[in-house]
């Protein structure tokens, strides 16, 4: 069986809401928008959540695409693992 898109989103949003009370309680969480720039994530943040899903999905999360162009939504970085799968 493959994982999909939506495996990596929940995923994600369950991982970030157990390790930010920013996102525990929120409804509706912002998909695509940067969590940093909102002031839900700083630089460790980020970084924690590179070694997450490095460490999750076995997949290498390259210095170079830490950009918001491609890890700066929650989107963008469902997408990022998705296609290194």
């Amino acid at each position: 069986m493959s994982t999909t898109n939506k495996e990596i989103e929940e995923d994600l949003i369950r991982y970030l809401k157990n390790g930010n009370p920013n996102l525990s309680n929120m409804k509706d969480m912002p998909m695509d928008k940067s969590l940093v720039e909102l002031g839900h994530m700083d630089s460790f943040g980020v970084i924690d959540l590179v070694t997450y899903l490095e460490s999750k999905w076995k997949v290498k999360i390259e210095n170079k695409e830490i950009t918001q162009d491609q890890f700066g939504s929650i989107n963008k970085m469902v997408n990022l693992v998705y296609k290194k799968l």
